[in-house]
């Protein structure tokens, strides 16, 4: 099986790739040989750890990685579900600070990240980073 880094578009997010990819020949092509839902876990645990500004985009994935409604996600956080929609549709508009902490780390609870740090680690970094690289074994 070959292995190569790919761009994980299926994502959504632009900047999400995947070092030594396992991959496999089949008679459309090279697929990924890795379980979509096991990524998706994997790469929203990164997008935590790692302090990756909170957008639209990132709330829509990091809700469907934990397998959440937008019912479910807004109960958690005390929200409505069309706030959440709203929040997901504005795909590149980053969150207020104090709702990207809180869904840090009710994504950090969820996924079993230890968050350590006060509100400033927690509201994350300035920019989306131009490339999130995932090793994948």
């Amino acid at each position: 099986m070959k292995r190569r880094t790919i761009h994980y578009g299926v994502s959504g997010l632009e900047y999400v790739y995947l070092k030594d990819a396992p991959v496999r020949q089949t008679i459309y092509g090279e697929v990924l040989a890795l379980d979509a839902d096991v990524i998706g876990r994997e790469i929203a645990k990164e997008l935590v750890r790692q302090g990756v500004p909170i957008r639209g985009a990132e709330v829509q994935f990091l809700r469907k990685s934990i397998g959440l409604s937008l019912a479910r996600f807004g109960a958690f956080l005390a929200l409505s579900a069309p706030a959440i929609l709203k929040w997901e549709r504005a795909r590149a508009k980053r969150l207020e600070p104090v709702n990207e902490v809180a869904v840090r780390a009710l994504m950090a609870e969820q996924l079993g990240v230890c968050m350590e740090g006060s509100f400033t680690v927690l509201k994350g970094n300035p920019a989306t980073p131009a490339r999130l690289l995932l090793q994948v074994a």
